[in-house]
């Protein structure tokens, strides 16, 4: 018969073993890093942005929301942080404007990038020109964003002049 002090370091060493597995399974699993976003207050920082992503040939998303906007953010937590989509939005000039004072700049801003609602991803491709047509309003999942990201609009390569047809 196993007495108390037995069961008792084999329930510690259980909790222990079990402890470190989990603990390395953690650090080996990889934790994609957060998506930093550069904030824009004004029509002349956007413009300032789109032209070095321009110079870049990088891809630009500006995310324009209100903080009171609870779709912008479950789109902040849910959407943006999301394991497929991170890799993808690395490739992106990615910029936030936070409209939520209605400051004049604000009103200012969102007139000159017509936004009518919140959040609003707006597009530019990698040579800055804009792409209305990839502008998103209102949430979206992160498979739908994922699935929008992999358009070939936002890709900086460009066709080779034997690749076009007539």
């Amino acid at each position: 018969m196993i007495n108390l002090k037995t069961k008792y370091v084999f329930f510690c060493l259980v909790v222990t073993i079990t402890m470190i597995v989990s603990g390395y399974i953690y650090l080996i699993k990889p934790v994609p890093k957060p998506l930093s976003f550069t904030p824009i207050t004004s029509i002349v920082e956007l413009n300032q942005a789109l032209k070095i992503a321009a110079q870049q040939q990088r891809p630009v998303l500006l995310d324009v929301y209100a903080e009171w906007c609870s779709p912008c953010v479950a789109l902040t937590q849910q959407t943006f942080p999301a394991a497929k989509v991170i890799p993808q939005l690395n490739k992106f000039t990615r910029l936030k404007a936070n409209v939520t004072a209605n400051s004049a700049a604000d009103i200012a801003l969102m007139q000159y990038l017509q936004v009518i609602g919140f959040p609003s991803l707006l597009f530019w491709d990698p040579q800055g020109n804009p792409l209305p047509q990839a502008m998103i309003s209102g949430f979206i999942n992160a498979d739908n964003f994922s699935h929008h990201l992999q358009r070939p609009m936002f890709s900086s390569e460009l066709p080779l002049a034997s690749q076009k047809t007539p």
